[in-house]
């Protein structure tokens, strides 16, 4: 694969899709969660979903992406070696998260659900922010691609990905934390891992291909952001946290109240 030298000003633009994703996944699910818990465990297993992203993205970039362009470029599609690389990649990524909630689980507790939610938010912001280098790059029309090149269309995809990837990595992450406090470690890993490897096999034919490919990982980005606002983070919440939640809101009603009678 040729690459194009891209100017610097569309890597930065890139890169902030991709802390675009992270804005967005954040707020809407560990908003509610930062007055009445320590997540200190978050914070760090944010960094590590960034670092970790950053890593993954590049080599899935390598050993993936880049052969699925030569392969189109030979009007040939492999997808089996691909999803084999992809599950590897996925499975990879579970093992790790399995790891930072069960070390969070044992330092703060109920920190598990919270800390694989953000190890997921950072590591969806990498590969939003390599997919949308990729898709800027003019070279994807010698193979057909329905979106090439920088320009609004692009980056209106380059967000749905971050929207497919961001609300889907971070709630598998919220899963596995879930289950890890329930000490069921390996079959979420398993199950997990599969769903990142096809949200990116989703990503990459996105970029390649059409952005049709997306909807799938639209699809179930909806139903997993319902799950995890609605189950999985909620679980981490203990009676204490719940009534210290009650009573914020409810002074915060007072408030707006009181405003509205000034």
């Amino acid at each position: 694969m040729e690459i194009t030298e891209l100017p610097q000003w569309q890597f930065q633009i890139a890169m902030l899709i991709g802390l675009i994703t992270f804005t967005m996944v954040w707020a809407r699910g560990m908003r509610r969660y930062t007055p009445i818990q320590d997540l200190s465990q978050a914070y760090k297993a944010l960094i590590i979903g960034f670092i970790g992203g950053a890593v993954l993205a590049s080599a899935l970039d390598i050993w993936v992406f880049r052969r699925m362009y030569e392969d189109l470029a030979q009007d040939a599609l492999y997808l089996v070696e691909m999803g084999v690389l992809l599950l590897l990649a996925g499975w990879a990524e579970g093992a790790l998260c399995v790891y930072l909630c069960s070390r969070s689980e044992r330092k703060v507790t109920s920190a598990a659900t919270t800390t694989g939610y953000a190890f997921g938010i950072g590591s969806a912001a990498m590969t939003t922010a390599v997919a949308a280098v990729r898709i800027f790059d003019p070279a994807l029309a010698s193979i057909g691609s329905d979106v090439h090149g920088f320009g609004v269309d692009t980056i209106v995809v380059s967000i749905l990905i971050g929207v497919a990837a961001g609300f889907t990595f971070a709630p598998l992450g919220s899963a596995q934390g879930a289950l890890v406090r329930h000490k069921i470690r390996f079959t979420p890993l398993v199950i997990t891992g599969t769903g990142r490897a096809a949200v990116r096999l989703c990503i990459y034919l996105a970029v390649l291909v059409s952005p049709v490919a997306l909807g799938f990982g639209l699809a179930l980005a909806l139903w997993l952001d319902a799950r995890a606002n609605n189950r999985w983070l909620p679980s981490s919440l203990t009676p204490l946290q719940l009534r210290v939640e009650r009573r914020i809101i409810k002074n915060r009603n007072l408030g707006h109240s009181d405003n509205e009678e000034e």
